[in-house]
């Protein structure tokens, strides 16, 4: 059987399926493999095998032994037609009937004690006691692209009272013009932070729509690192100067609005006109390609003010700001205060790293004392003679020098 051989599904309108009965008495025996594959092939038609490889993430021999299972117990017949697989569906037996089914029932009691199934299996009234340990949805299912932030630890995440309203957000997009980039990573993504961040569909809408792209697509990074860094305590500056609340504020003050106004571009005019100089189109590349690296707006403005006023330096260096940049990225700075501090602190620790490659120099290893230009022989005669001598004996024994 190859994976793209066909298959084609047939009596599944006639079986008899319960689903409790199925699962308490053939899961244990047939798996979970199995289990999964009757339940997906009791409502399939038909089509190509890669279909269950790919809708039930199996590798071709998983396929096959839990085609197996089935078939040995009497749950589906297979009918080898060529390059086409037919496969008959059969109903499960009652409780009643396969436990009447000597075989079957020792099966059962092989894979799981009886007394246990007694216990597990019998309705009493029962309340739940003790701590919830149940995991969250975006605490296991990452939007592709997205698992370095889905692993990031977060406090005090309340619980959902509803669910989020994603046909409120879509309605949403639609009358503001906005789209998805990746439908299915957006969306994936959506639910994620929305219970993650505790979010209502309004709240997430607000701030996708202020991290959009140019272009109207969300911008799912931005948005998560936006809500990352709204979430995060506050960054604390001890004995901070009003300069220093000052430059926060403008920086934040400074972001792009949906209708593309405002922003970096013009955080970066203003302090053109504080230090002189006009802006290129080569820097303006430099802050669109910021923008594409998903560098929140008032982190970007922070980054223009610490290369012109704090380095003092008269254009922006394309390799230097990416540089600092990737600094951002790799260290979680997504907001002004943060910024602020990290470049405050930035020369303290490239001293710091300096010093310490300073107290270990690199080892030079020592040339002899004879390569010395300087060098005086102190040889005795006594000496030179012996080693003549020695020299005689050896081109003797050799055949004048000459060896073959």
């Amino acid at each position: 059987m190859l994976a793209g051989d066909r298959f084609v599904v047939v009596s599944t309108d006639r079986i008899s399926f319960d689903a409790d009965t199925f699962t308490k008495l053939y899961l244990p025996i047939i798996g979970r493999d199995a289990y999964a594959l009757y339940q997906v092939l009791k409502i399939s038609d038909s089509g190509k095998i890669t279909f269950f490889l790919e809708y039930l993430n199996f590798g071709p021999n998983q396929f096959e032994a839990a085609l197996d299972h089935l078939s040995a117990l009497d749950l589906i017949k297979v009918y080898d037609h060529h390059a086409e697989f037919y496969i008959e569906m059969q109903s499960p037996k009652t409780y009643d009937a396969f436990m009447k089914d000597d075989l079957l029932k020792q099966l059962l009691w092989s894979k799981i004690d009886q007394n246990r199934f007694t216990q597990a299996f019998v309705s009493t009234d029962k309340k739940t006691k003790g701590q919830e340990i149940s995991k969250k949805f975006y605490e296991i299912y990452h939007p592709q692209g997205n698992e370095s932030f889905a692993s990031q630890p977060i406090s005090d995440v309340k619980k959902d009272e509803e669910s989020f309203n994603m046909g409120a957000f879509e309605l949403a997009m639609k009358d503001q013009k906005m789209t998805f980039s990746h439908e299915n990573q957006d969306k994936l993504m959506l639910y994620q932070l929305a219970q993650r961040f505790d979010k209502s569909w309004y709240d997430l809408f607000t701030l996708a729509k202020t991290t959009q792209n140019p272009d109207a697509t969300m911008n799912g990074a931005r948005l998560a690192q936006q809500l990352s860094a709204l979430t995060e305590p506050s960054s604390v500056l001890t004995a901070v100067e009003k300069p220093v609340e000052e430059l926060i504020r403008v920086a934040k003050m400074h972001v792009s609005k949906p209708d593309g106004s405002d922003g970096p571009i013009q955080f970066l005019q203003q302090l053109r006109k504080n230090t002189g100089g006009t802006t290129s189109s080569g820097e303006l590349r430099l802050l669109n390609e910021l923008k594409v690296q998903s560098i929140p707006d008032e982190v970007q403005n922070i980054m223009l003010h610490y290369v012109l006023v704090q380095r003092k330096n008269p254009t922006l260096n394309a390799a230097f700001l990416h540089q600092l940049a990737n600094e951002c990225l790799q260290n979680q700075v997504f907001t002004a205060q943060k910024a602020v501090t990290w470049f405050m602190n930035r020369e303290k620790r490239q001293k710091e790293k300096q010093t310490k490659f300073e107290r270990n120099p690199r080892v030079v290893k020592k040339s002899p004392e004879w390569s010395n230009a300087n060098y005086v022989e102190h040889t005795t005669s006594e000496t030179k003679a012996k080693f003549a001598e020695l020299q005689k004996k050896m081109r003797k024994e050799n055949g004048n020098g000459i060896h073959r």
